[in-house]
């Protein structure tokens, strides 16, 4: 009798479960969110991407060299928020390697030039989504769902060797 009570219990559980996380939300549309002032983010006046992700150059690159999908790496200065203008993450002369970064930050960073600056803004899907970040205490970082504001400074960018021709 134990068994069966127990299947059916775990019946019920299994049929009540669906894609959806309890709590979790819709992802987020920056079209339709306010940014805290201290962000400087007015949508309306940025460009968007196909994928999605809000774009503003504040300065643009004078240099030849740019960011392409086939560059290796990049060295920047960022700083990343959540709307309400909380700093989650910042550094000074990283290096990064595009290919390993969440989609919205590397597809933004497409077509800057070294010695650009550029705002981004990323929508949730294109960020972490469902997942949110924790500090190394538990706490939590970056909400699930949240919209992602980054201002980077592009400082380098190695682009792979050009084969010669043939």
């Amino acid at each position: 009798m134990k068994r069966l009570t127990f299947l059916l219990i775990a019946l019920l559980v299994a049929a009540s479960c669906n894609s959806q996380v309890t709590g979790l939300g819709p992802p987020s549309d920056p079209a339709n969110e306010t940014f805290a002032p201290s962000l400087g983010v007015d949508v309306a006046q940025m460009s968007k991407t196909a994928a999605g992700v809000y774009y503003k150059d504040l300065v643009v690159g004078t240099d030849t060299l740019e960011i392409k999908t086939s560059t290796d790496s990049v060295k920047v200065t960022y700083a990343g928020h959540l709307k309400d203008g909380t700093l989650f993450d910042s550094g000074v002369g990283v290096l990064l390697q595009p290919f390993a970064l969440i989609p919205g930050f590397r597809d933004g960073m497409l077509g800057m030039r070294e010695g650009g600056k550029r705002k981004l803004v990323i929508p949730s899907q294109l960020g972490y989504a469902g997942q949110s970040i924790k500090n190394v205490d538990g706490t939590i970082k970056i909400p699930r769902q949240s919209t992602l504001i980054f201002d980077v400074d592009l400082l380098k960018v190695y682009n792979p060797a050009t084969p010669a021709s043939p």
